[in-house]
């Protein structure tokens, strides 16, 4: 009786532009459920911390989309620069999938550094006081930051799914 081994190689996950659009909606899809439980509208950083990343994401499915680049390429160019996907997005053409206006320019310079530099979710304590005031500074911050998202959700959709 002769005995045989089967050797099945390692599987690996090709990170989509899909995969991105997916994760970007369940963020964003949380975070509405966060805020729909904070009735006093408080200060919430893990709210601005799952719009940021649902934006993130939707950013990224769109350099996806545009570029084609691979995982390793959106991550090693990116990072978690919502800043600078922003721009990047808005040479390819964002604009024609969710309008580009002042008020989501301002929010995205706002909230950007909190978010790059982690502090949404490794709360400081210079972040309550300091952070806080300055994003209270923009009261439509956290309602453009969800509008946004819905949009980039919506409007990327099919040209995510057709390019899958």
């Amino acid at each position: 009786m002769s005995h045989m081994v089967a050797r099945i190689p390692s599987a690996s996950l090709k990170m989509t532009g899909l995969n991105y659009w997916n994760y970007a909606n369940r963020y964003c899809k949380a975070a509405k459920h966060l805020e729909s439980v904070n009735p006093r509208n408080e200060f919430d950083p893990v709210i601005y911390h799952l719009y940021c990343l649902s934006l993130e994401l939707h950013l990224k499915s769109f350099i996806w989309l545009c570029d084609g680049l691979d995982h390793k390429a959106i991550k090693n160019k990116y990072d978690h620069k919502i800043r600078k996907l922003w721009a990047d997005a808005k040479k390819r053409g964002i604009g024609s999938y969710a309008p580009v206006t002042d008020l989501r320019e301002r929010v995205i310079k706002l909230v950007g550094p909190y978010y790059e530099e982690r502090k949404f979710t490794y709360l400081a304590l210079a972040m309550i006081r300091r952070g806080f005031e300055s994003i209270q500074s923009e009261p439509r911050a956290l309602s453009t930051l969800r509008r946004l998202d819905i949009r980039l959700s919506k409007s990327l959709r099919q040209p995510i799914l057709d390019a899958t």
